[in-house]
């Protein structure tokens, strides 16, 4: 078991959520020295200077095999393990998803936040 940090379409009440039933929420967290941006319908955070917000889950390794495929890894994005902070404080290690291509002339999500842009 390890810790994944989601921060678009794998969060609660997004498209791809269903991916993560079963596996348990640790809760609401943010990677410091990440930058949001808009792929397409979907979001790509590569590392940069601002923050961004997501939420952390505690899932298999039969679970990170399907995640590896729904994100296209290691072609669209790559699998990295990076330091969250979780919304009580508490620092962990998770494994996330950084967007693997140039973010030139993508718009910027300055918020970080996916679910407060794309509503």
């Amino acid at each position: 078991m390890a810790y994944v940090f989601v921060y678009g379409t794998l969060r609660n009440g997004e498209v791809r959520h269903g991916v993560l039933q079963n596996c348990e929420f640790v809760g609401m967290a943010y990677a410091e020295g990440y930058d949001l941006y808009l792929i397409s319908d979907f979001p790509g955070m590569v590392p940069g200077s601002g923050r961004v917000v997501g939420e952390v889950y505690r899932v298999s390794e039969e679970k990170f095999q399907r995640l590896d495929q729904i994100e296209g890894a290691p072609y669209l994005y790559r699998r990295e393990l990076i330091k969250v902070k979780l919304a009580n404080g508490e620092e962990l290690e998770a494994y996330t998803y950084i967007y693997n291509h140039p973010v030139d002339g993508l718009e910027k999500i300055p918020s970080g936040d996916w679910k407060k842009f794309w509503r």
